[in-house]
């Protein structure tokens, strides 16, 4: 009786520490989404410290991708340009890339980034230069 109740528990303690790994093992992901508003297909190269993706979305969609939380170096490729620099995905975060053509809208809403390459805005309230 003693020998299947330590059983159990060891069991229960098993599982709950498993479960503990995977929750802590999820929070070192990130969901990006990228809204693709132009005509164009958009591309984005990141590389981190440890890791490097290239995500692709077609005109007029939508895709979410899960990438680590870090902060990367950054290639555009939209509208027939390409454009280097940072974005810092620490959390969460939303790119809208917006139509090729005509200047570029407001900011968006939070941890909303919207990315017109060729005037796209600069400072420090914008995590994607």
């Amino acid at each position: 009786m003693k020998l299947k109740l330590f059983i159990i528990i060891a069991i229960i303690l098993v599982i709950s520490l498993f479960g503990t790994v995977i929750a802590l093992a999820k929070t070192e992901l990130a969901r990006l989404e990228i809204i693709n508003r132009s005509d164009q297909p958009v591309s984005v190269s990141l590389i981190g410290e440890e890791i490097g993706y290239f995500l692709t979305v077609s005109p007029g969609k939508t895709q979410v991708f899960t990438v680590d939380r870090d902060n990367y170096s950054r290639t555009t490729f939209s509208c027939g340009l390409v454009d280097s620099g940072s974005v810092n995905i620490k959390k969460n975060m939303r790119l809208v890339f917006t139509n090729c053509y005509g200047n570029a809208p407001n900011w968006g809403e939070p941890r909303q980034e919207k990315v017109h390459i060729d005037d796209a805005p600069d400072g420090i309230n914008w995590l994607y230069k």
